[in-house]
């Protein structure tokens, strides 16, 4: 979509955008070609041709120095308590019934959506991210493919232009990634092996300031990372470690690293996945995706903080070479890990990127993974589950960020009950699955145990990280989910 920002109304414009309230005492005085719109508003909203409910769209003729233009009324409620997710809401339905209507030029009175309740800031953010998000179309293997929509938008304003657009592109910014994280995750696994994806990273970041290392199958093996390999040895695609390294802060200050589990497919391994489990299992990289989508925008806004990215790739596959429940494979850290269920295999990989991860001496490790359908049982199908390891701090301030920006993230525990747990193996130091409850805090507990004393936080996407159902977030299929929540987070340190 391109927007533009200007302080004068459009002559040519044949559609013009407005914001209408509940409650029409409310509706302030709407000025456009010094010609006063409440009278005929008030007149329409009495005569229930437009609504004021949250999102509530309708069309009608306005007259403007007796030329007619469509008029696009879209609801705010009570605008005395309108939040971040009722403008998600509000732009969301605007630009859906712009992209369905074929509309391809329109004007928009900011003034008209705006509360003195609820930051302008947080107006403009959510406007030019839902612009992105909310239209996100995937057809790429389509034979009928529909031509991107690409309208005009004039945001008429009346005040800090260059602050508006500022914000507007950020949050276009945001959206962007979100739809960058949803076109990697939509290719189809017969397309993104691990190599492939290491090859779009590396192709996405060239001749920019994010530097990317890829570490092949043999250099996997060669190095210890005995847990991504083992995953990844009954694939004919060879598994990768795809480090991306954002350096926006001073050269001594310690780096956050975000690490994404990159399971291109998961058939199971030889603990097989049902016919209808393993639809779907190419979004078992959604983590990774989404990692990749939060160092694009780090280095968008050029956030003044150093990033490390960690992806751990691997297909899980069967054949001769595949690893076998019963098996014992020795992991990065030095520890022997007792494999009683290959399709616990992101907690393997994930195992491995973290002890890699503490490395490179972080401030703190976040992990992002579709691990667990504990975690949905748990908390259902739109929660992210969060687990923290030494790092009290940092998660309370990314539940606070959370709740502001529209996302559910719910803390569940990790005791010493699972701490014991992954110890219960009479071969190995560890093992990697129980056949017990509490399954989501035992991988968990798994995961962590690699981060020892550095601070760490798991996030169990599996749920949340695509969606069956389109919304006024956009379609069906992956969200990019928890994306704006760690940018935020990101910005504030």
């Amino acid at each position: 979509m391109n927007i533009h920002i200007n302080s004068t109304n459009q002559d040519d414009m044949q559609t013009l955008i407005i914001g209408v309230p509940e409650h029409m005492n409310q509706l302030k005085d709407i000025v456009y070609h010094e010609q006063s719109l409440i009278d005929d508003l008030n007149v329409l909203k009495k005569n229930h041709i437009i609504q004021g409910a949250i999102g509530k769209l309708a069309t009608s003729i306005i007259y403007i120095q007796q030329q007619p233009k469509r008029l696009v009324t879209v609801g705010l409620g009570n605008v005395k308590e309108l939040t971040y997710a009722d403008y998600l809401i509000i732009w969301g339905n605007v630009f859906q019934f712009l992209k369905q209507e074929h509309i391809t030029e329109a004007e928009l009175l900011l003034t008209s959506f705006l509360s003195p309740h609820i930051e302008e800031d947080v107006v403009t953010k959510t406007l030019g991210l839902q612009s992105e998000q909310a239209i996100y179309q995937f057809d790429n293997y389509k034979s009928d493919k529909r031509a991107p929509y690409q309208p005009d938008l004039y945001v008429n304003v009346d005040r800090d232009l260059e602050k508006i657009e500022t914000n507007i592109q950020e949050g276009r910014t945001i959206g962007e990634a979100i739809n960058l994280a949803r076109e990697f995750s939509q290719i189809p696994p017969n397309l993104l092996t691990p190599q492939y994806f290491a090859e779009l990273v590396l192709q996405r970041f060239k001749d920019s300031s994010v530097k990317v290392d890829i570490k092949d199958g043999q250099s996997i093996q060669s190095e210890g990372f005995g847990l991504i390999h083992a995953v990844g040895k009954g694939s004919m695609h060879e598994p990768r470690v795809i480090t991306m390294r954002y350096e926006g802060g001073r050269n001594n200050e310690k780096p956050i690293v975000l690490v994404g589990k990159g399971i291109t497919y998961d058939s199971g391994g030889y603990s097989i996945k049902s016919k209808t489990g393993m639809q779907t299992m190419k979004f078992d990289m959604c983590g990774a995706a989404n990692v990749v989508a939060m160092i694009e925008v780090a280095r968008q806004l050029a956030l003044p903080i150093n990033i490390i990215g960690i992806i751990a790739s691997a297909e899980n596959m069967i054949n001769d070479k595949a690893m076998k429940p019963d098996d014992v494979y020795t992991a990065l850290s030095g520890e022997t890990v007792e494999v009683l269920n290959t399709d616990a295999e992101g907690r393997l990989v994930l195992g491995d990127a973290v002890a890699y991860a503490t490395q490179f001496q972080p401030q703190v490790i976040l992990d992002f993974a579709t691990l667990t359908g504990a975690a949905i049982v748990a908390l259902g199908e739109d929660k992210a589950a969060a687990f923290e390891s030494n790092a009290r701090e940092q998660l309370n301030t990314i539940l606070t960020i959370s709740k502001t920006v529209d996302e559910q993230v719910f803390e569940l525990p990790i005791t010493n009950t699972e701490r014991q747990l992954i110890k219960n193996s009479d071969v190995a130091d560890l093992v990697n699955h129980t056949n017990g409850q509490g399954k989501a805090l035992f991988a968990a507990s798994f995961i962590s145990h690699f981060s020892g004393s550095v601070p760490h936080l798991h996030f169990d996407i599996a749920g949340p990280a695509t969606t069956n159902k389109m919304s006024h977030k956009g379609p069906k299929g992956p969200t990019g989910y928890m994306i704006p929540t760690i940018v935020e987070w990101l910005k504030s340190l």
